[in-house]
């Protein structure tokens, strides 16, 4: 996918475990991997495949922090609040460890 993806979830520790379910839903519709690296339709097929795992897509922006759009794939249920998911979200220490993915 042309753009880096940073999980929430607490049922897994790692990106293999929060990424399972997602690539199981991309393995079952093999048409689109030809199309993933169109930035478009690749979020597209992510918000898709992560409101069947019961998660949720959101996007942070490029800004004087970060170079690239980040794509966060949430838990639902996770954060209380849509305010609280953007605090942890933009909370300093937080942002430097996803940024530091690229």
């Amino acid at each position: 996918m042309p753009f880096t993806i940073v999980f929430i979830d607490p049922l897994h520790t790692d990106f293999e475990g929060s990424s399972r379910k997602i690539n199981e839903y991309l393995g079952r519709h093999p048409s689109v991997l030809p199309r993933l690296h169109q930035p478009v339709f690749a979020a597209k097929i992510l918000a898709m495949a992560a409101h069947c795992c019961n998660m949720r897509v959101v996007v942070r922006r490029a800004d004087a922090k970060v170079k690239r759009e980040l794509y966060y794939i949430v838990r639902k249920g996770f954060f209380d609040t849509d305010e609280a998911m953007w605090a942890f979200i933009n909370d300093p220490e937080n942002l430097a460890a996803a940024a530091g993915i690229q």
